[in-house]
């Protein structure tokens, strides 16, 4: 850490016309740019010219390849606002510092480094270290993610319809499954199955490494997952090719008519799959051992409040549980009507009664007894 601080403190020391130059960041003492005058002029009043539109990225930019932007809608989305802090209630808090220019194998191309970071009491606090690709076109310089360059040496195989990109060894079993329950996934939809570009990333650094993160302040986190539904690019960083809880979410974002309330949608993904590594199965063993342990207690505010044991979240389980009934019952056409209700609470509530005839007064008693039926 104290490596990535040093361009940071240096430059407090940084004379003032040159930290002036460019309205919208600085530049490290430490930072090594192109010896071409012109190269360097043009790379930094393009930079200036992104950093300024980056936060409008429903606009286009002169500084970016929007047919490219077209076919990898996630972009940029990293470092959209980053500048903003609630904390600290200022929308240009984290200010962004050009802290390297790599210059890569392939003419005319450069690995860029930002940073964003902030002022405490005169303790430096990043927020973010992010990489991406430089182009020359001669007039300007035009930036890419930097994800085609992180993988550039990655492994691919195609199986069935996913066309898996991975950097070390793929799981032929754990792919196979996938690409099985993406056929089935597709079938609750009443869709042909999605043909997916898949990262399949070890975990969720790497991940973020691919979206030209190199340093997160908040990423103390090893699991993760991403996606571009209108591009049928799916990401996972869980150290595994089967992420199935994280497919639903991608079929209903693509497939489901807004509203979709997210809680109930987490219900359906839980059923799939369950959570951060733990099988529905699991999670439904960790609600009734919840349940026994409170005899007393109406489930209708444990649901409310939302209760988390461990990464497990009841509210979902329980979801979960009831949409498996009603799948049981009536089939997952039904099941997906569950879902399209406002995401709010108030939505939630609506929709649990018009289907399964839940209210405040008797949620507890009615799941207590699908619990001890299941």
């Amino acid at each position: 850490m104290r490596s990535l601080l040093l361009p940071f403190l240096a430059l407090l020391a940084m004379p003032v016309s040159v930290a002036a130059q460019y309205s919208r960041f600085t530049v490290s003492p430490l930072a090594v740019l192109p010896a071409d005058s012109l190269l360097k002029t043009r790379m930094l009043v393009s930079l200036d010219g992104f950093l300024r539109d980056k936060n409008h990225p429903e606009q286009p930019s002169l500084y970016t390849d929007s047919a490219y932007l077209k076919h990898y809608a996630m972009g940029f989305d990293e470092i959209v606002q980053i500048e903003n802090s609630k904390k600290y209630s200022d929308s240009n808090f984290f200010r962004p510092q050009l802290l390297n220019v790599i210059r890569l194998k392939q003419p005319g191309e450069y690995l860029i480094k930002l940073g964003f970071m902030g002022m405490v009491n005169g303790q430096p606090i990043i927020r973010k270290i992010y990489s991406m690709v430089g182009k020359d076109r001669q007039d300007k310089i035009v930036f890419y993610p930097a994800i085609d360059w992180v993988v550039r040496d990655w492994n691919r195989q195609q199986v069935g319809n996913i066309h898996y990109v991975y950097p070390h060894t793929l799981d032929m079993g754990a792919a196979r499954r996938f690409d099985r329950f993406n056929t089935e996934l597709a079938g609750w939809f009443g869709m042909k199955p999605v043909e997916l570009l898949y990262y399949d990333c070890s975990n969720a650094q790497e991940l973020l490494r691919i979206k030209g993160v190199d340093y997160d302040a908040s990423a103390n986190y090893l699991r993760r997952g991403d996606s571009d539904e209108d591009n049928n690019i799916f990401m996972s960083g869980v150290g595994s090719s089967w992420y199935a809880h994280d497919l639903v979410h991608f079929y209903c974002a693509k497939f489901l008519p807004r509203p979709v309330n997210r809680a109930a949608e987490e219900g359906l993904a839980y059923y799939a799959d369950g959570a951060w590594g733990e099988s529905f199965e699991a999670c439904l063993v960790v609600l009734k051992k919840y349940v026994a342990d409170h005899p007393g207690e109406d489930l209708y505010q444990t649901f409310k409040k939302a209760v988390m044991v461990g990464d497990i979240s009841l509210k979902y389980t329980i979801n979960a549980l009831l949409l498996k009934d009603k799948i049981r019952r009536e089939g997952i056409r039904q099941a997906l009507e569950v879902l399209k209700t406002e995401n709010t609470d108030e939505g939630l509530d609506k929709s649990l009664q018009t289907h399964f005839g839940l209210t405040s007064g008797n949620f507890n008693e009615k799941i207590r007894k699908l619990l001890a039926a299941s």
